[in-house]
């Protein structure tokens, strides 16, 4: 049965300078090897090296799944010439033509993927034994996800369909691009098909009983470093959830 790795936690940061999102980049074993995710430019090094701990370098990696076009989560795809690279055709159209006021797709998409084997996908489609495509529209028009049979269970990779933990009881993801119904009913697909979740900007989580969430691996924290001007020095900033104070006896 196919199993799946974490290569990159995501997140999402906003600044009064800069929106910044880190994707979820996964790994899935099978029969192949399939990345789903690239991430930007900015994790570059990180993602070559997560392989690397792997035993795996770019020519490793057999397909590609883009859950959808967006810069944040296509934008290495340069790293991967050999693998063939996923896509729904309603994305490609999407990328052509996005929605007035979609920051996140950049124009050059298209012509970056006809350098590639592009092979479109559609929902219910097979790409390896256990891993199965599902149709997520809502966060843009030919958003996709993936629906995993591993050895603890289905698992659903959902992108930005299923932007973090708090979609699954907001019923929306963080953000939508193309159409609010169509993302709440791919909340609601992704729901009743899997309780374990590899988000987009998130940690993989599990849905527990009475609205719980349990967190099974990723980074907590993120440490930014900024220099602040010639002969000032740096400034390091590490953002991540602090410890419950605990109770003071006397």
């Amino acid at each position: 049965m196919p199993t799946i790795e974490l290569l990159q936690t995501g997140f999402t940061f906003v600044s009064d300078q800069a929106r910044l999102g880190l994707s979820t980049v996964a790994l899935i074993r099978g029969h192949r090897n399939i990345l789903v995710d690239t991430g930007h430019q900015g994790r570059r090094q990180l993602l070559q090296a997560a392989l690397a701990a792997r035993g795996l370098g770019p020519s490793d990696i057999h397909m590609v799944v883009l859950t959808h076009s967006h810069w944040d989560h296509s934008q290495n795809v340069d790293l991967f010439p050999r693998a063939t690279f996923c896509i729904h055709h309603n994305e490609l159209d999407y990328a052509r033509n996005p929605k007035p006021g979609d920051f996140a797709t950049a124009s050059y998409f298209p012509a970056i993927m006809r350098l590639y084997n592009v092979q479109e996908v559609v929902e219910g489609q097979e790409l390896d034994p256990g891993v199965r495509v599902i149709e997520t529209p809502g966060h843009t028009k030919g958003h996709i996800s993936l629906l995993v049979d591993t050895p603890q269970g289905p698992v659903c990779i959902g992108g930005d369909a299923m932007s973090d933990a708090t979609s699954a009881f907001r019923g929306l993801p963080g953000l939508v691009f193309w159409s609010e119904e169509q993302a709440r009913s791919s909340i609601q697909k992704m729901l009743a098909a899997s309780r374990t979740f590899y988000p987009g900007h998130d940690r993989p989580f599990r849905l527990e009983a009475n609205q719980r969430v349990t967190y099974l691996a990723g980074d907590t924290s993120v440490r930014f470093t900024a220099s602040l001007g010639y002969g000032q020095g740096t400034v390091s900033v590490t953002i991540g959830p602090e410890p419950l104070p605990q109770p003071l006896i006397l």
